[in-house]
C-alpha cells in the first residue's frame, strides 16, 4: 500500500492520505454501533469491534491507510493499572500513580492482556 511505501521511505507517486478521528462521533455508522455496544472499553478491547470501527472511515472515504481504533489508556491494565471510562466523566484511573512507590508497584507488561491489539492488526493487514 502507498502509505506503507511512504513510511518505508520508498518512492511514491503522491503523498499518502489517511484519516485519524476521535471515535468517529460524526459518523452515523459509528453512533449506531456505539448504541449497540455502549461501553467504550468493550468497543476498544474487542477484536471484531476494533476492526469494524477502524474500517468505517476507510469504507466511507477510501484513504490510503487505516488507523487502528484504540485508546491511549488501553495498555494500562497490562501494567497493573485498572481504569474505567465513564461516558459522562471520561477516564477514571482507580489508583493513580502519585509517587515513586506507585511506580514501583507497576509490573512488567503482560502482553496477553492486549491480545486484541495484535489480532486486530493481523485482520486489518489482510483487508
Amino acid at each position: 500500500p502507498l502509505l506503507v511505501k511512504a513510511a518505508r521511505r520508498e518512492p511514491v507517486s503522491r503523498p499518502p492520505a489517511w484519516m485519524m478521528r476521535q471515535a468517529g462521533r460524526y459518523m452515523a455508522v459509528y453512533r449506531k454501533l456505539a448504541e449497540k455496544f455502549p461501553s467504550f472499553r468493550e468497543r476498544s478491547e474487542t477484536t471484531d469491534l476494533i476492526v469494524e470501527i477502524s474500517l468505517q472511515p476507510w469504507r466511507a472515504f477510501r484513504p490510503d491507510g487505516v488507523i487502528l481504533f484504540s485508546d491511549i489508556l488501553t495498555p494500562l491494565p497490562a501494567f497493573g493499572v485498572p481504569f474505567d471510562i465513564d461516558e459522562a466523566r471520561g477516564p477514571i484511573i482507580h489508583n493513580p500513580i502519585h509517587s515513586e512507590e506507585g511506580l514501583k508497584a507497576l509490573h512488567p507488561i503482560e502482553l496477553e492482556k492486549l491480545h486484541f491489539v495484535g489480532e486486530s492488526l493481523s485482520i486489518l493487514r489482510k483487508e
